[in-house]
């Protein structure tokens, strides 16, 4: 971005049809259980490398067996034959429409699910990603007679892609649903410049710029782009990192919110920046539809939190030897059931807000306290409490949650706020928490302070209290000073005392650090809190 694959022609058939086997077998013996979760156990990491590896040999059959190993859009015969294995693929489900779209030497193949016969939405998904390769960051890459194998970038994002289209093209929808291989990505972005050119002039590119621009109800409505380019270079973490704008960020939420739902393990990093220009969802931000990238990291060249610098992508030895197939297994898990939830649920016009409970008593004794509740929905969901924005534990099985939440003393206004991609909806109760003591307030000042000013101490607890005393040691922890404490004759909740950097016998301190044990007694207990005090000349 080599090792060689040798034998591969025969390695990936027989992984592709033990995959296919077992995924038919799952769809026809398939439970009571909830299809999202029947659709986890479908993706297989041994069908995804097997197609990675193809992609990566992109190996010729007629007239005679032969590896590109590039699919560099400059290379027209290694190309051509990567379409034909692309689009053979979308043909082994009869439910999907196959076409290719051909702008300036540039090929995009489109696999289409169509709606419901008896749908009248126009809402159109998509799933794409990038097929095209490159080994740039080779000194002497020849694009015409050099590799540039593309495992990881893209092999990943295409396999994924290919996966989600066998799987779901088992289902009808309401919705119509693109499966899109683009061409042309290393040059530009081309093949999404392409076919964003297309769907602003209603599907037909032959329609005139000057009849688009007054046509504006001929736009196609593409309601999500879900864009899948370089998944799989990351052995320190589970990672993906998912590019949004504004307009995308319920995309994103549906997502994360997915990962969490059906426990996934992903860890999500989400970029909201309106500027971020590194795949093909870029010209579809700029014809204004809603699209996020997933890919292992936005600046793949180099470190990130729980992610090492990926100098394999662009070079000759961008090979499936350096993919972790169980995360790029994950991510198209993530993409499958987020995909399926929203064309069966979320824009269905009886579909129904989620409904939550809020159970706990008005008052309580300690922090943090756990807080439980019930739930339903129709779709994925999570729960947030606010303000400490604690995540909560969903159990699906029996529709219930639990999260820990810290208090304040007195009274707390604690808002439950169930999430779904399109949406929130929240209950809101008030509890009070009531301590026997709690400290609200600890004032040294000042601090740091001058050998010969006075320093202030002052607390303030939420309940009265009867004494106050601060003892003061040097920093090998000799007792200098014991100071008594007066209190506020308005408030008994708040005493004070003042220290004017003296010993017990009169003698000014020296400069240094000195550590203060502010006690006071409330209800016959007393309460210690420690403070650091620096005395300069």
């Amino acid at each position: 971005m080599s090792r060689q694959f040798k034998g591969v022609v025969c390695k990936f058939p027989i992984l592709q049809i033990y995959a296919i086997f077992l995924s038919m077998l799952c769809i026809v013996f398939a439970g009571a259980a909830e299809r999202g979760d029947e659709l986890l156990t479908l993706v297989q990491s041994e069908a995804l490398e097997a197609r990675v590896l193809a992609l990566q040999e992109n190996v010729t059959s007629f007239p005679h067996q032969f590896a590109y190993r590039t699919r560099s859009a400059h290379h027209r015969e290694a190309t051509d034959n990567i379409v034909r294995y692309i689009a053979s693929q979308f043909r082994r489900s009869q439910r999907l429409q196959v076409r290719e779209q051909i702008v300036g030497g540039i090929r995009n193949v489109v696999a289409v699910l169509p709606p419901k016969p008896t749908s009248a939405s126009k809402r159109i998904f998509i799933v794409c990603a990038h097929y095209d390769t490159q080994a740039v960051r080779e000194p002497n890459w020849n694009p015409l007679a050099s590799s540039a194998p593309g495992a990881n970038n893209n092999g990943t994002g295409v396999a994924a892609m290919l996966e989600i289209a066998h799987l779901l093209s088992q289902y009808e929808y309401e919705h119509e649903l693109r499966f899109i291989a683009l061409g042309g990505e290393e040059l530009g972005f081309l093949g999404s410049r392409h076919y964003v050119q297309e769907a602003i002039r209603g599907g037909n590119a032959e329609i005139a710029l000057a009849q688009e621009m007054k046509a504006t109800d001929k736009r196609e409505n593409i309601v999500a782009v879900f864009n899948l380019d370089m998944l799989g270079f990351n052995w320190k973490s589970d990672l993906v990192e998912v590019v949004t704008n504004k307009e995308s960020a319920w995309i994103s939420r549906a997502l994360i919110i997915a990962n969490t739902w059906y426990n996934i393990g992903l860890k999500i990093r989400r970029t909201q920046d309106e500027f971020v220009d590194i795949s093909s969802h870029k010209p579809f931000w700029d014809s204004g539809y809603a699209a996020v990238t997933l890919i292992e990291s936005s600046t793949p060249w180099r470190d990130s939190q729980n992610y090492d610098a990926n100098s394999f992508y662009h070079t000759f030895r961008d090979t499936a030897d350096k993919v972790n197939f169980g995360l790029v297994r994950k991510v198209t898990q993530l993409v499958l059931v987020t995909v399926d939830s929203l064309l069966t649920h979320m824009f269905q016009t009886d579909r129904q807000i989620p409904q939550v409970t809020f159970q706990l008593p008005p008052i309580v004794k300690k922090s943090p306290v756990q807080i439980k509740g019930t739930f339903r929905s129709d779709f994925p969901i999570d729960i947030i409490v606010h303000p400490s924005k604690a995540a909560a534990e969903l159990d699906r099985t029996t529709l219930t949650y639990t999260a820990t939440v810290p208090l304040s003393p007195g009274e707390n206004v604690l808002l439950v706020t169930v999430r779904y991609p399109l949406g929130a909806t929240s209950v809101r109760q008030s509890v009070i928490l009531e301590q026997a003591f709690a400290w609200k307030d600890v004032v040294v000042f000042p601090n740091p302070a001058r050998a010969d000013s006075v320093t202030e101490f002052r607390v303030e607890a939420n309940v009265d209290m009867t004494d106050m005393e601060v003892r003061v040691y040097d920093a090998v922890g000799n007792l200098i000073k014991r100071i008594e404490g007066v209190a506020d004759r308005l408030d008994g909740r708040v005493w004070r005392t003042w220290w004017n950097q003296q010993t017990s016998y009169g003698l000014a301190v020296s400069p240094g650090v000195y550590m203060c044990h502010i006690s006071v007694v409330s209800k016959g207990e007393t309460y210690t809190y420690l403070k650091k005090l620096a005395i300069l000349r």
